[in-house]
């Protein structure tokens, strides 16, 4: 199982703390903050990819495989200046102290940074001001299980086995 929680807590904690913004679930059901303010949505998780790796541990069947998800990210702000910016810092974070933190925290790799982009909405009569971009992470799908072994199989009448 992908540690999502652990993965979001991760995300959201350390980038709040690195922007001074309140970093929000995008469509949550809270209140919108008064002041600028960043929102997450995670998009999507994908089957894993590759040649998924199964082990015995001791009496432990462990299936690893490699998946991506990705993450789409809203900077909002009263000026379009400051949403620009509080973007272009969570970038800069995804892109250095960001990305070791997840690899070593959450063992999330940070593999594709979209380009930001104007996502400004009309509500009534007035605009929100809003920058966005997409962020495509990996992380390892791990599943475990007890390992039964088949100690005996009768293979009498199967040919090339048996009499």
């Amino acid at each position: 199982m992908v540690p999502f929680k652990a993965i979001r807590s991760a995300i959201v904690q350390e980038l709040a703390a690195f922007l001074s913004v309140p970093v929000i679930e995008m469509n949550g059901g809270g209140e919108m903050p008064e002041q600028s303010f960043f929102t997450y949505d995670f998009t999507d998780f994908e089957d894993a990819s590759g040649f998924p790796c199964e082990y015995l541990e001791g009496d432990i069947l462990r299936h690893e495989g490699t998946v991506s998800f990705t993450v789409s990210f809203l900077s909002f702000a009263e000026n379009k200046a400051t949403s620009v910016e509080n973007a272009l810092l969570a970038r800069d974070w995804l892109k250095r102290e960001g990305r070791d933190l997840l690899k070593d925290r959450v063992n999330v790799i940070v593999s594709e940074i979209g380009t930001i982009e104007n996502r400004d909405v009309l509500l009534a009569d007035e605009w929100e001001r809003r920058q966005g971009f997409e962020v495509t992470f990996r992380t390892l799908d791990v599943t475990e299980r007890e390992f039964i072994a088949i100690e005996r199989a009768n293979v009498k009448g199967v040919e090339g086995f048996g009499g």
